[in-house]
């Protein structure tokens, strides 16, 4: 049946935030609504409930004052009158869906989400050379944090909030690259080891940029192309040298290009998951009843390293990971559901993580309650910082935020936009409200 007017769950809301006489917190709704209902409470009923009410709040009968509390809006019972028959999830969704849509056709300033996309996808930045990346990163998030600090492997951890539950975030600031450990002593040529997971498929006739500015070209070797060492980065500078030694870093090239709702770019492993953590933060205005840590990891591409570190300093709660993951949407491709333009993916499991069911649960309702899309994932191989983190001392409950995304660690790494903004939309409303688990 549709939820009107009549929805004995809706004159329920009512009933609670008028005889409260003011606007309540979360705990002491849900502590009313169990003591109403008494043993027929279930945990669906809570979840309907919290949906009802941020329908209602849509509607103009409930009011959200500030993040974690309820009440009444003036002449709510009129309100109620006027809706009448009404389905009010259908009508919440209506709006919901106007006011994207009206702040789509807005224009963008220098600041948008593209822009922090494309700046952070161009900087350089290979496992264990993070710092490009830091600053550029600490720029961004100087005015959106109580504290900044940089640990002793080289995250960028940023508290927001104090009080409640330790929540810490974690997205990768590395991308995948190499690092060149042998010169031919004939030709010139440059061998290299890999900093990260490079596929030997994608290598032949990359540009490369080293930490001094060098531009090398990756070329592969008369019948090879199947192991590392068929390959070697030329770096010769004409004058009979190499313009950069053995022993430099080096990171792929390639500018983002936007097609359509769609962004192509290198190193969106995981800079768009730094993105849904920056754009979170400004969401949020440093405003929320729990006590947040999001951190920009280091090495995460060579054993996530820097989120072991991270969790073992901050001591969380509650561990996120915000990546990307595999899509199966393309031909002949890996078998599973997570599409693009599917919404934020909830991961269930990977090889590293098995997702408690209390964390998946918890996002789903969030998704279900705010209207965000989202798709289930299961991964068959691959994790993220969020395996690290549940190990962190007696251990944490983490979950992941999942960005669908086609051609992982190449240059041409796809993502589409409207699932960048639900994995904001999602974090965002997690972080917002109060965490009961």
């Amino acid at each position: 049946m549709p939820p009107t007017t009549r929805d004995s769950s809706i004159q329920l809301i009512i009933n609670i935030l008028r005889d409260a006489g003011e606007p309540i917190s979360n705990q002491r709704f849900d502590d009313e609504v169990r003591r109403i209902l008494g043993d027929s409470y279930k945990q669906s009923q809570h979840i309907r409930i919290s949906n009802l009410r941020t329908a209602l709040r849509s509607v103009g009968v409930v009011s959200h004052p500030r993040r974690g509390l309820w009440g009444l809006m003036p002449g709510a019972e009129e309100r109620i009158a006027d809706l009448e028959g009404v389905n009010i999830w259908a009508e919440h969704i209506r709006l919901r869906d106007a006011k994207r849509s009206e702040e789509a056709a807005e224009p963008q300033d220098s600041a948008s989400m593209l822009e922090l996309t494309r700046k952070l996808v161009e900087t350089w930045g290979p496992p264990g050379y993070e710092h490009r990346i830091r600053d550029i990163i600490r720029d961004e998030v100087a005015d959106l944090a109580d504290d900044i600090s940089v640990d002793g492997l080289g995250n960028l951890i940023c508290r927001v909030g104090s009080g409640g539950p330790k929540v810490l975030m974690a997205a990768h600031m590395d991308e995948i690259g190499l690092m060149a450990n042998y010169q031919e002593p004939e030709s010139g040529y440059l061998r290299f080891t890999n900093l990260g997971g490079l596929m030997t498929n994608t290598l032949n006739g990359n540009r490369v940029q080293f930490e001094d500015g060098t531009v090398g070209v990756i070329a592969v070797q008369n019948g090879g192309g199947k192991a590392l060492g068929d390959f070697f980065i030329d770096v010769q500078e004409g004058s009979g040298g190499n313009a950069t030694p053995v022993g430099q870093p080096a990171g792929f090239m390639r500018e983002m290009q936007v097609r359509g709702g769609r962004i192509i770019a290198k190193s969106l492993d995981d800079r768009i998951g730094c993105v849904v953590a920056i754009e979170t933060m400004r969401r949020l205005g440093r405003q929320t009843p729990n006590e947040l840590y999001f951190a920009f990891t280091v090495q995460e591409e060579v054993g996530l390293r820097g989120a072991k570190t991270a969790a073992q300093g901050v001591k969380p709660d509650i561990g996120i990971a915000i990546d990307v993951t595999g899509s199966g949407d393309q031909i002949r491709g890996r078998k599973m559901l997570v599409k693009l333009g599917g919404g934020a993916a909830i991961k269930v499991h990977d090889p590293g993580l098995i997702v408690p069911l209390a964390i998946k649960n918890w996002m789903i309702e969030r998704c279900e309650a705010d209207g965000i899309p989202y798709q289930l994932e299961l991964l068959a191989g691959g994790t993220t910082d969020a395996s690290a983190i549940q190990m962190a001392d007696a251990g944490v409950p983490s979950g992941c935020i999942s960005i669908p995304t086609r051609y992982l660690h190449t240059t041409s790494e796809t993502v589409d936009i409207g699932d960048v903004e639900a994995c904001i939309d999602l974090l965002t409303g997690l972080l917002a409200n109060d965490i009961k688990i």
